[in-house]
């Protein structure tokens, strides 16, 4: 069957056969974390490679920015351990900002999959860890060095034994080393689930390697990209949004060039990189970019390397989209969660019915650490959503984590790590962008401190400033706000909360789509619309055979 190719039927098995391995693996690592970061929050991905290191497929639940850079990352960890080099049961891992997705908390593994002693495919595995020391996830921070600590590509563990000094290391660096030692462990769990799977499913299907199933799924889905790309007027595309910065507001300025087939983002024009945590690394602005040409031009294809190869995306060196080395990353999030926004308005034009309103994203969070009344030490991650723009059809939805797919954090779990008592949780009604279709909400959450000694605090906040855009007459949403003991403060900066303090964070809101005006119009005739259709279920569901003397009023 390998030489022969596969008919469509048995790949659309197969196919979905190594998604489902992903997302089985990808259960595996959420039972097996130690972080609520993993197991609640969900901030980490499964990705299945070929041997070269190209994505075949991935879980659903993956982060958007894992799933574009893990390939990237993987590829070049293959230059420093050939894909020959690997045994049963290694464990190859890396946090290197420029390799993987952009900060020190992203650890990235790569462990093998072997078929009958054949290296047939890879499994990589990218989660969030709640520590990795340093600045506790500040903006403020001045260098990488700052950040915490950095680990270079290294074989973590070899024919299934952990390296003791590279364990020994981490551990003497981080806050939490239970929780970080415990992801690492879940990692390997994954991947020998995975690995196990995708064997399985060899010798069921009689195949050799994973070649000619991964070719053909990769031709596939750069064909149904392409001829969206197709639909697309040729011609260059321009915007820019600013972001609230630290002392500045930073600017990304976009082109986006449709040739046929093809598209180039050029971010030529965007602000300098910072002396401060707010510069993307290369490989997490293409994630976010390619992400967002695949939402507007080939949703319905699951994501794999046939996807990304119509795009093309630069960036100045040096500049905030592709900082040089060591420039403080930390908070590279509440940069480069801005591209979907800045690319959507530059396709506004091209195809208005495609793109949305600006989220209010980057998504939040809080980051905390101290220690309790028991003298332990604790670290944990709050993260809190805010309204997503609306659309051509739909209102934005409340509380939406967009472009990341982060969940929010439940109460429970922040109140079980952290000495924290969460006074209230709402959505702020009203606050999305008016329009025809009007921006999702954001939400307002209060938070005492319970501990009896000082908890240190960083943000991860952005739209305090700048808010999202509203498109097509649709208004801008309402802008954040963090306040401490009732006086707003600068999120960018870290902060300590002493006992019986009050921290509110007021989470913005997403952009309309649409002129207002013309909401009651269509509201009315929608909802006659649905009206007549809920009559007419109603009277299909409650007809009977047989006389009816009674009277019908229409």
């Amino acid at each position: 069957m390998a030489r022969k190719g596969i008919d469509p039927i048995t790949l659309e098995v197969l196919w979905s056969r190594l998604i489902a391995i992903a997302e089985e693996s990808a259960m595996e690592i959420i039972r097996t974390a130690f972080s609520t970061t993993v197991r609640e929050t969900h901030m980490f991905a499964v990705v299945l490679l070929d041997t070269k290191g190209y994505a075949i497929s991935h879980a659903g639940s993956a982060m958007p920015s894992f799933v574009g850079s893990m390939p990237l990352t993987i590829r070049q960890l293959l230059k420093t351990f050939p894909a020959e080099s690997f045994q049963p049961d290694d464990l190859v891992l890396t946090n290197d900002p420029w390799l993987g997705t952009g900060h020190l908390q992203d650890v990235t593994s790569l462990a093998p999959i072997f078929y009958k002693k054949n290296l047939v495919g890879f499994i990589g595995i990218t989660s969030h860890a709640t520590d990795m020391g340093g600045k506790l996830r500040s903006p403020e921070v001045r260098d990488i060095y700052e950040e915490g600590i950095q680990l270079p590509p290294c074989k973590y563990m070899a024919e299934g034994q952990v390296n003791p000094d590279i364990l020994r290391i981490i551990r003497a660096n981080v806050r939490v080393p239970e929780q970080v030692e415990g992801d690492l462990i879940s990692h390997m769990a994954g991947g020998k689930l995975a690995a196990q799977r995708v064997q399985a499913m060899l010798e069921e299907y009689k195949l050799r390697d994973l070649d000619s199933v991964a070719t053909t799924i990769f031709q596939r889905s750069e064909n149904a990209m392409r001829e969206a790309i197709k639909k697309v007027p040729d011609g260059e595309y321009r915007f820019h949004v600013n972001t609230d910065g630290y002392d500045e507001p930073l600017i990304i300025r976009v082109e986006v060039r449709v040739r046929g087939s093809s598209i180039v983002v050029d971010y030529t024009g965007t602000s300098p990189q910072v002396d401060r945590g707010l510069n993307a690394v290369l490989n997490y602005v293409f994630a976010y970019s390619a992400y967002s040409l695949k939402c507007l031009f080939c949703p319905s294809v699951p994501n794999n390397e046939g996807n990304f190869r119509p795009v093309t995306v630069t960036a100045p060196e040096g500049s905030i989209l592709n900082p040089r080395y060591p420039a403080p990353v930390n908070g590279r999030s509440m940069v480069g969660q801005f591209i979907p926004s800045v690319i959507f308005g530059a396709l506004c034009k091209a195809v208005p019915e495609m793109v949305q309103a600006a989220s209010g994203s980057p998504v939040w969070a809080i980051n905390a650490a101290g220690v309790d009344k028991q003298a332990h030490r604790f670290a944990g991650n709050f993260f809190l959503n805010g309204g997503q723009g609306a659309s051509k059809n739909h209102d934005g939805i409340s509380c939406l984590s967009f472009p990341s797919n982060t969940s929010n954090t439940p109460i429970e779990i922040l109140e079980h790590i952290v000495p924290l008592l969460v006074e209230r949780k709402v959505i702020i009604r009203d606050s999305g962008g008016s329009g025809e279709f009007v921006g999702g909400n954001g939400q307002q959450v209060i938070v005492k401190s319970l501990s009896n000694a000082q908890i240190l605090l960083s943000f991860i906040s952005e739209r305090t400033r700048h808010p999202s855009y509203g498109l097509f007459g649709g208004k801008n949403g309402r802008v954040g706000k963090v306040t401490l003991n009732g006086r707003p403060i600068n999120p960018k900066r870290q902060w300590v909360m002493s006992p019986g303090d009050r921290l509110v964070l007021e989470v913005p809101s997403g952009g309309g789509y649409g002129d207002p005006k013309d909401r009651n119009r269509d509201a009315i005739e929608r909802d006659l619309r649905e009206g007549l259709l809920s009559i007419q279920k109603a009277r299909a569901e409650y007809s009977f055979d047989g006389d009816y003397s009674g009277s019908e009023t229409n």
